[in-house]
């Protein structure tokens, strides 16, 4: 029998024997690999034929050269122009770099286009050598629009500034002075678009203005500038032979007088798109202007505007009949009509013909746009890019401007209208005066189209008011109407139906409905206007408008709300609302 002391005898012979054991198996496993690297290795270089082959066997392989570098410079120029993050890519690596890592072909063609390479959109300061080197003479792209990714690079980048034709810098208040250092110590011979614009945020300190000496004085291509926040001279050389200018939020210290605006457009008589931020008032010279004729401006805006300022300036300029106006305005006065007088100098000359309007109201702001086509593209902004809308005027309420129909008085005063078709997104509930004043100003109305979250109440009522004959009715022409995101009160579909069927009985019919996002309209309600109406586009939506969680809350909608709001819960509704309404004189004032 073996005993204790034995056992701890024989522990280290075995020891020494599994040691071995392991350091055999070891080199037998280390042999087993280096072979298997040898294979892998002999059939890497097959593989890579064999991939190689594949991919030139690819449709895209076909492609010759131009073709191919045509794609890529359109890949990166949609990168630059459209991409708006204004930082690096999470990679940090510039898309055409990216393009020559797909396959040796494609690397060829990419390093054979210079051009590839010209396009710096927040490029890292790691890259930059890379990309002048690829990009050779080629005249670059450089856009940086966050103070971030230029911080450390605008000193790199506009030591290369007479290969620049188009730069969009964004600056920190804190670097303006080193980056405009560097912008007037050469000239930019190449350069045809110039962009700054600086973030101040809460910086208040003096920021050193833009210099006559910029550029050298020397950018004799140069023909857009946009400055925002900047401090400048209206006399420097940048403001010469300009088709575009942009300059907005123009500190006090830069704020022009009329003349010096004058005098700065005179230099520019090839302008063709305008854009102003003037939001103090311009010290009007005591002197008499002649009008600065632009007879190629195509558009003008005027961004945080005053009236006055727009009279003063629009009275003093000449441009065609046909220039696109966007107007976004402080709150307006009585002088309407100086407005449209200076905008419109000759009314009753030849002119675009007005076929629709578009009114976006709220309590804050209403908006109105006149285009030259029945309908409108895009999505109401201030200043669309829609050449179709030639007029479009924001501006902030007053308790005295709070009136929507002041809207038809302003299209009263646009000539050359004959608008077909009204579109109005509100958020206001629109009273019986607004519709019977937009019937008297638009007899040749066809088309209503109405989204918001405002009640047909005062439509409906209107639509129903008038005399046997057919140009005795409201609306005379209406044969169109759209609704979009339209609560409907208990009732009010069937008495919309109702009319609908009266006005055809009396030759004035509704042959086309739309109804879109509708509430408490469903599908039974739906077919029976489509008995009565030739075209009906519903979008199947059908959502309910009752209170709690459906099953027993009550009705929410506007008819019913009134029906059953009496003494202290009328009181706390109308403590609740956005707006009180004054029937006699149509204005909206808050409580």
């Amino acid at each position: 029998m073996m005993t204790l002391s034995t056992s701890l005898d024989i522990i280290p012979t075995m020891g020494s024997t599994v040691i071995e054991h392991c350091r055999a198996t070891r080199a037998h496993v280390e042999k087993d690999i280096a072979a298997f690297n040898e294979d892998m290795t002999a059939l890497a270089e097959p593989s890579r034929r064999l991939r190689s082959r594949r991919i030139s066997l690819s449709c895209i392989s076909w492609l010759p050269p131009e073709i191919l570098t045509t794609i890529f410079t359109y890949i990166v120029e949609e990168d630059t122009f459209k991409s708006h993050t204004g930082t690096p890519r999470p990679c940090d690596v510039p898309i055409s770099v990216m393009i020559t890592h797909v396959c040796r072909h494609w690397r060829q063609v990419a390093l054979e286009c210079p051009t590839l390479w010209a396009f710096l959109n927040c490029v890292s300061v790691n890259w930059l050598d890379i990309m002048f080197e690829r990009s050779r003479k080629a005249a670059l792209v450089v856009i940086y629009r966050s103070p971030g990714s230029l911080r450390k690079c605008f000193e790199q980048i506009l030591s290369q500034l007479p290969r620049i034709k188009f730069l969009q810098l964004c600056s920190s208040p804190w670097e303006v002075d080193r980056i405009l250092d560097c912008l007037s110590s050469q000239p930019a011979p190449s350069l045809q678009t110039f962009k700054f614009s600086i973030v101040r945020k809460s910086y208040t300190r003096v920021i050193g203005p833009i210099s006559d000496a910029i550029f050298q004085g020397r950018a004799p291509l140069l023909r857009s500038v946009k400055l925002i926040e900047c401090t400048f001279s209206w006399t420097s050389c940048i403001f010469s032979g300009l088709r575009t200018l942009d300059v907005r939020r123009i500190g006090s210290a830069s704020y022009p007088t009329l003349s010096q605006l004058l005098s700065a457009l005179r230099r520019m008589p090839g302008l063709e798109q305008l854009t102003l931020g003037l939001s103090s008032r311009i010290s009007e010279d005591t002197e008499l202007f002649d009008q600065v004729p632009l007879t190629r401006l195509k558009s003008i805006a005027l961004d945080t505007c005053t009236l006055q300022n727009a009279v003063s300036l629009f009275s003093c300029l000449a441009f065609p009949v046909d220039v696109k106006i966007a107007l976004n305005l402080a709150p307006i006065g009585s002088c309407l009509s100086d407005l449209f007088s200076a905008m419109h100098k000759d009314p009753d000359g030849p002119g675009p013909i007005i076929r629709s309007m578009r009114v976006s109201l709220s309590y804050h702001t209403f908006g109105i746009q006149f285009g030259t086509s029945t309908t409108f593209k895009s999505e109401y902004f201030w200043d669309p890019h829609d050449d179709d809308i030639l007029l479009s005027i924001q501006f902030k309420c007053s308790s005295s401007t709070r009136k929507p129909p002041v809207v038809f008085d302003m299209c009263q005063m646009v000539p050359h209208r004959q608008i077909q078709s009204l579109f109005v997104t509100s958020s206001l509930c629109l009273r019986d005066n607004f519709w019977r004043v937009g019937s008297a100003d638009l007899p040749e109305l066809e088309s209503i189209q109405l989204s918001g979250t405002c009640n047909i109440r005062s439509l409906i009522a209107v639509l129903q008011s008038g005399g046997i004959q057919s140009s005795d009715m409201a609306y005379p022409s209406l044969h169109a109407l759209g609704l979009e995101n339209i609560d409907f009160g208990c009732g009010e579909a069937e008495e919309l139906q109702d009319i609908i069927i009266m006005r055809a009985g009396r030759g004035v019919g509704v042959r086309e409905l739309r109804l879109v996002k509708c509430r408490n309209l469903m599908d039974d309600r739906v077919q029976l206007f489509k008995e009565v109406v030739t075209v009906v586009d519903w979008d199947g939506h059908e959502e309910g408008l009752v209170g709690g969680d459906g099953s027993g809350g009550g009705c929410l909608c506007h008819i019913c709300r009134d029906e059953s709001s009496s003494g202290e819960d009328y009181a706390q509704a109308l403590l609740h609302s956005d707006y009180d309404y004054d029937p006699d004189s149509d204005a909206y004032s808050e409580d």
